[in-house]
């Protein structure tokens, strides 16, 4: 086989796989390895957990808060959250009873006289323009309105204590209700006595707060009472202190030795859109950090209807695949709860729970909780893209281009073109091209192992004395083959890695936005590819070209199975793209999540399903039934599902937040599963074909 292998590629294409040898070695080992060092060092968490969660629990079970968010501690969380107080968030404060009106644009305050003089003092520190302030009466504090305050045709959702939506109030509002007046100080203290560590998280409103003035408020706040602090979650939607003041931010924080933190979409597809903050986390050299939230739909997991995962495991489950998968350092944790809303306040399973997680996330990646010994780590910056890693793209791209077009003229002129085209780039300013780049290598190296695939498929038919070995024999040629090109795959892979090697991808502040389109392509230049290499009708003896080979197949007659198998291939294709990312509305089987789940448990990263049961296996069969002369209708669906697999080494990949270890041993455990998977196929061609020659011999 490595002859074959070694005469097919440098008889045709030594000068292009030299260039791309020769390139991954020289410039992509230092950058990868630099990567790995850098992942590697990353391997702390916390778990942070709000102070409200705490008061609720706290009244359920008729207990202090202090006694409560000890308990918490005791069993797994690192810190308590306390968000900075507004008008609005004081209307639950059972000491200050604030309550509020309008009276035109003026908001009136109704509260205890403590109440008012904390709102009135809170207001006056911050506020951005100058305006009256009065008690109208000692229990009613009048602050003047204005019309640029008011937020119109607004719905708030009403929530009870569970977190479950009770209503939604449309009504106007106006910011001042709504803007930071600082913490109480008396609150914080009595934690901070007790050795609590907690975060404090700050609210701004541009509109009616002071930049300068809010930022020094909160970071005199840390001072006094957080002085351990290291993340900033921003609780509103904008940083604190605004855009203007994104400098005057930066410097206060690296004085407090603080950084921020980016909060993860709902859809977990990046960070939610804080103004400011990317100018912030840019101008603190990518010093930050990401936070994953427990969303409503996430604590509805508490029983999940899985065999044993009734108590929390699969939330867990969620952590952990945050962690590992998508450089979460910040777990926001809520308390668990049945869907109807009874809140879970047996502290033994929230202790075995966080255990188990920690025990796991230790295991495979090393990743242990913040503490004493193992304080929060921050990720170093990552910058490691050069201008030569568009030459592979180039030669790969030619060889291509050359299993089509056999006329060396024409592949000279194309090679022309795209080195022009390459150098333009260069002149015009890499940085901008990079993610096409990216793009087309993700199309570009699963196509050029499908090309290795049918050259080597078109060997082996045509290799009569293959038709006389054992399925197994046959299988090993297979799982060669494939090894050959997940090697190619992976190439292009790390070219993808190294294009996009900044720390803006791996924060995901931004990402890789062609995951369908990588995903299609291949499996459309597949076609033509089969057509150019193998042929439809006259298999590996044809001389007519590519274009009277697409005549030729859509004028031959299609028979009902071929028609229905075409079918079924186009709905599981269609499938896999609608259910690629995290924004799809399909639900997996119970079924598949417990083998999802299964496989998380016994390997370092779960593979994909679409790689063990069908992309991977579907190339080793592709062989074993070339060699045997049989099922050549077939065969173009066989280099479809085989392109699957290889679209989807790139495609895991291209996920830039995810550490570049973990992809592999993802790849690694495809590859060894999917031969596994595989092996058992082949016993079973075995014994079907045993069944065969039985019944020819007794007829």
């Amino acid at each position: 086989m490595l002859k074959r292998f070694e005469k097919f590629f440098y008889s045709s294409y030594g000068f292009e796989i030299s260039m791309i040898v020769v390139i991954f070695i020289f410039t992509l080992l230092s950058p990868i390895r630099h990567r790995i060092n850098i992942e590697n060092e990353y391997k702390t968490y916390e778990t942070i957990m709000e102070i409200s969660d705490i008061k609720n629990i706290a009244a359920l079970e008729d207990k202090s808060d202090l006694d409560v968010a000890k308990d918490f501690l005791d069993v797994g969380v690192n810190s308590i959250v306390f968000f900075e107080n507004s008008i609005d968030s004081l209307k639950t404060n059972e000491n200050f009873k604030i309550s509020t009106d309008y009276d035109g644009l003026d908001l009136n305050v109704h509260g205890t006289v403590q109440g008012l003089a904390y709102v009135e003092n809170g207001i006056k520190q911050v506020i951005k323009d100058d305006r009256r302030i009065y008690y109208r009466d000692e229990n009613t504090l009048v602050i003047e309105g204005k019309l640029s305050d008011f937020v119109y045709n607004s719905s708030q959702v009403l929530r009870d204590f569970t977190g479950k939506k009770t209503a939604v109030d449309n009504r106007k509002v106006s910011l001042v209700e709504y803007m930071g007046l600082g913490f109480i100080d008396e609150e914080l203290q009595r934690y901070k006595d007790n050795g609590i560590n907690i975060v404090l998280r700050p609210v701004y409103f541009t509109l009616v707060q002071d930049g300068e003035k809010s930022i020094d408020r909160y970071m005199s706040f840390v001072e006094k009472f957080s002085p351990n602090q290291k993340l900033v979650i921003f609780g509103s939607e904008e940083m604190l202190g605004g855009e203007k003041n994104v400098d005057y931010l930066k410097d206060k924080m690296i004085e407090h030795n603080l950084i921020p933190v980016g909060i993860e979409t709902s859809l977990q597809d990046g960070n939610i859109a804080t103004k400011g903050l990317l100018a912030l986390v840019q101008k603190m050299d990518y010093q930050a950090t990401r936070l994953f939230s427990t969303l409503f739909y996430i604590q509805d997991r508490y029983d999940y209807g899985l065999p044993r995962h009734h108590q929390g495991q699969e939330i867990m489950n969620t952590y952990y695949r945050a962690i590992t998968e998508r450089n979460i350092r910040v777990i926001y944790f809520r308390p668990f709860h049945f869907k109807e809303g009874e809140i879970i306040t047996d502290m033994s399973i929230y202790k075995q729970r966080f255990e188990e997680l920690n025990a796991r996330l230790n295991k495979y990646y090393g990743i242990k909780p913040v503490s004493a010994e193992s304080p929060m780590q921050i990720m170093k910056k990552l910058d490691e893209r050069s201008p030569v890693l568009i030459l592979p793209v180039v030669a790969a791209l030619s060889i291509i281009f050359s299993s089509f077009v056999k006329n060396k003229k024409v592949q000279l002129i194309f090679m022309s073109l795209v080195v022009i085209g390459a150098i333009g780039t260069i002149v015009l300013g890499l940085g901008r091209f990079y993610s096409l780049y990216a793009l087309a290598t993700t199309i570009i190296f699963p196509t050029l192992s499908i090309i290795y695939l049918l050259n080597m498929v078109k060997i082996y038919e045509s290799d009569k004395t293959l038709k006389e070995k054992s399925y197994l024999q046959l299988f090993a040629k297979g799982v060669g083959v494939l090894t050959v090109c997940v090697l190619i795959s992976f190439v292009g892979s790390v070219f993808v890695a190294a294009f996009y090697g900044d720390s803006i991808y791996m924060l995901e502040f931004k990402k890789f936005s062609g995951v369908k389109i990588s995903q299609m392509f291949p499996l459309l230049i597949t076609v033509f590819t089969f057509l150019s290499i193998i042929g439809v009708s006259q298999y590996f003896h044809k001389e007519s070209s590519l274009t009277s080979q697409l005549s030729e197949s859509l004028q031959k007659n299609v028979k009902v199975w071929q028609a229905l198998l075409a079918f079924v291939m186009i709905g599981v294709l269609g499938l896999m793209i609608i259910r690629s990312g995290h924004d799809s509305n399909v639900e997996p089987a119970t079924s598949e999540l417990i083998l999802r789940n299964v496989l998380e448990f016994i390997t370092p990263a779960r593979p994909r399903n679409k790689a063990i049961f069908l992309g991977f296996p579907a190339l080793i069969i592709f062989v074993m039934i070339c060699g045997k002369k049989i099922f050549k209708t077939t065969y173009i669906l066989f280099a479809i599902a085989a392109t699957i697999g290889q679209a989807n080494i790139l495609n895991t990949f291209s996920h830039i937040r995810t550490p570049f270890m973990m992809s592999v041993y993802r790849t690694v455990g495809e590859y060894i599963i999917s031969v596994i998977i595989t092996f058992f196929i082949a016993l079973l061609f075995i014994a079907v074909e045993n069944l065969i020659k039985r019944k020819k011999i007794h007829e």
